[in-house]
């Protein structure tokens, strides 16, 4: 045997599905990936699903499927189907789209900052003036230290702001001054004048910003969530914002979402919100695409998938 050909790997083929809709970013990342498009599920053995309703998927699917793709950084819609508990591998996109919402998050932080919801509010040119800050100097706590996290950590060092990551374990994040885990939380945040949420929607994270956590933070402290709505309580927080016990918050998120009309998020004077824009579409899909070239070449191969489901920690 020649050694050209002792040194090529034999790869069998593997033909992946594309859905609910053929979108052609996706369709092309899989050609070139190497793998085959398929036009109906039960001739693949993988699936590409950009969508975000587990039931529409699990009538579908057959037993010759051995690995699901979902486009959600989160998987809490996905957990408790039994696609996940299922024997199919399930990927999610957690990191990937992570630095466009670190950019985004950095800009409700700088909005909240400079006022921005009172001052883009203004019908005449000459305002009362409200109290606005520099980020320079300021203690941030970004709760979540996958990639949003991390992005941001790095956004947020050149403008010389003390940062601490929050994560499950409490590991160490290299751009960041601190690391700390979630069970401190209640006993650290009344420290930071940013407030950042961007983990996973977990029992651990549920409402985890309420009146307790509320009162322990400083009266100029800003809370601003790009993750789910599930981690505030939105009651607690119009009340907070209503007394005086926080300054402002920025959300890309709420709970409910949508938002009901005639909700007082929409229209409060201390909330700058964007709704759920922080990774638009078109931002979206093509970071999904490069995310699916790279499993869809990874599953091709036979080498560990990225984004794996963790049933125990739920995402």
């Amino acid at each position: 045997m020649s050694t050209s050909t002792q040194s090529t790997r034999i790869v069998s083929g593997k033909r992946i599905f594309v859905g609910p809709e053929k979108e052609e970013l996706f369709l092309d990342a899989i050609k070139a990936s190497g793998c085959e498009l398929v036009s109906e599920i039960s001739e693949a053995d993988g699936v590409v699903w950009f969508g975000r309703d587990p039931i529409a998927l699990e009538s579908s699917l057959t037993p010759n499927v051995k690995w699901l793709q979902i486009p959600d950084a989160g998987a809490e819609k996905w957990i408790n189907t039994p696609i996940v508990k299922g024997s199919i591998l399930v990927t999610c996109a957690s990191g990937i789209y992570g630095h466009q919402v670190a950019e985004h998050t950095l800009a409700l932080i700088l909005g909240c900052a400079r006022q921005l919801e009172f001052y883009a509010r203004q019908t005449k040119w000459n305002p009362s003036e409200v109290a606005v800050s520099s980020l320079s100097g300021k203690k941030v706590l970004i709760v979540g230290a996958g990639g949003i996290g991390v992005n941001l950590t790095s956004m947020l060092k050149p403008l010389q702001c003390e940062v601490t990551v929050m994560s499950r374990s409490g590991r160490q994040v290299s751009e960041a001054d601190k690391s700390a885990a979630f069970s401190e939380f209640l006993n650290i945040v009344g420290e930071y004048d940013f407030v950042v949420l961007a983990a996973p929607a977990t029992p651990e994270t549920q409402h985890m910003i309420n009146s307790e956590s509320l009162s322990r933070m400083k009266k100029s402290a800003i809370v601003v969530n790009v993750a789910r709505g599930s981690l505030i309580e939105s009651t607690d927080l119009v009340d907070a914002l209503n007394s005086g016990v926080i300054a402002g918050a920025g959300l890309d998120v709420t709970d409910p979402e949508p938002l009901p009309e005639g909700h007082p998020i929409f229209t409060h004077p201390k909330i700058l919100l964007t709704p759920h824009v922080a990774n638009p579409p078109a931002l979206k899909k093509a970071s999904f695409a490069r995310h699916v070239e790279a499993n869809c070449r990874r599953f091709l191969h036979g080498e560990e998938l990225v984004g794996i489901i963790d049933l125990e920690r739920g995402y």
